[in-house]
């Protein structure tokens, strides 16, 4: 069971360090529920596990007989999204794109065709700081399907693969729905696709008439309405490194879509050298500045999935920077001075707890 389905209530911010001093960083978005046992009765829970990773579903029933069963057609949705964009699975719609020639049209399903459109518009927003055509340095990292190499990658290695990232090089065609590729492009759409399964959920309930619910994959997050007793959704940000499960900063999510992007599990070690899994299209290489996390508010969990994952490639200076001029709602942890430390856009203050 993932701590985002243990825990049911908070302490009080202040109740813990806000700051840590360990150099591995650990950020783990969690959803709170700070309900009664009673409360917590009154509110529908499905879980389950999906797209590496687990799936928590709640909402305020509306007494229909046919929420018996949701359960399996919540699964049954998101196992559909993961079989259209997963790169693990052999016979995924991606993975027969990724293994298409270079040059032709090749079909896919709608809902690829509209995700890849928007995440090239990401990527034109944040300079290519999001890069959807990163798959094949992914791998060579040791990243993607494949396990960790023996040895880093070489300079040489990685040149060899620069001509096959950029984001300009994919063509996408919505009607009939379809990709061509420049090159032997591979693309990997890990960075948007669970937050676009958030936001597939959500859509779906509300089409049940569903009206307050939190959907949960990942840690990517999306809300509607309130919590029983009319009361907001509560999201705690937990603190890296050693303070792990104890509460960085509470934000209430109302009608909103809650991402975050972070190097604190998916990394290994080589001679010293730390290797996180967040990698910069300009460098190949994985970040290597101070920011430990970041976590982007946004109208779609799709969008801040996405836009996470760029500001987190662009550091805490320029994320900021860019964040700041783009009215986008972000909170960075960054690690300054020997301890943990808050930076926040303005556009975030406003929703986290006073």
């Amino acid at each position: 069971m993932t701590l985002a389905a243990r825990l049911n209530n908070v302490a009080p911010k202040g109740a813990t360090l806000r700051l840590g001093r360990l150099g591995l960083f650990s950020l783990i978005m969690v959803w709170l529920t700070a309900c009664s046992t009673t409360e917590q009765e009154q509110l529908k829970t499905v879980t389950g596990l999906a797209m590496g990773t687990s799936y928590s579903v709640k909402w305020l029933p509306v007494d229909s007989a046919a929420e018996a069963d949701y359960a399996n057609q919540i699964n049954t949705l998101i196992r559909q999204i993961e079989g259209t964009m997963s790169t693990y699975m052999d016979a995924s719609d991606l993975s027969g794109l990724n293994g298409a020639p270079a040059g032709i049209w090749h079909s896919v399903p709608a809902e690829m065709a509209s995700l890849i459109t928007e995440s090239q518009s990401i990527s034109k927003s944040t300079n290519g700081a999001f890069d959807i055509t990163i798959g094949p340095v992914v791998d060579l990292w040791g990243f993607g399907p494949d396990p960790k190499p023996d040895t880093i990658p070489s300079a040489e290695q990685l040149e060899a693969l620069r001509p096959l990232v950029g984001y300009q090089q994919i063509e996408v065609r919505q009607n009939p729905p379809a990709v061509r590729k420049a090159r032997a492009n591979a693309i990997d759409l890990s960075a948007i696709a669970k937050g676009y399964a958030v936001d597939r959920v959500s859509i779906w309930l509300q089409e049940q008439g569903i009206e307050h619910f939190m959907v949960e994959i990942g840690g990517e997050i999306r809300t509607q309405g309130e919590k029983p007793k009319q009361q907001p959704w509560r999201i705690a940000i937990e603190s890296p490194g050693e303070l792990a499960q104890s509460v960085f900063e509470v934000v209430e999510v109302v009608d909103r879509a809650l991402a975050t992007s972070g190097n604190y599990r998916n990394y290994y070690e080589e001679n010293g050298i730390r290797y996180a899994h967040t990698l910069d299209p300009q460098t190949l290489q994985p970040v290597r500045h101070k920011l430990a996390s970041v976590t982007v508010m946004a109208e779609s969990a799709a969008r801040a999935d996405a836009l996470a994952t760029a500001l987190m490639v662009l550091g805490e200076d320029q994320g900021v920077a860019w964040a700041t001029m783009n009215n986008v709602p972000a909170y960075f942890i960054i690690w300054q001075d020997g301890q943990f430390v808050a930076r926040q856009t303005a556009g975030f203050e406003a929703f986290i707890q006073p």
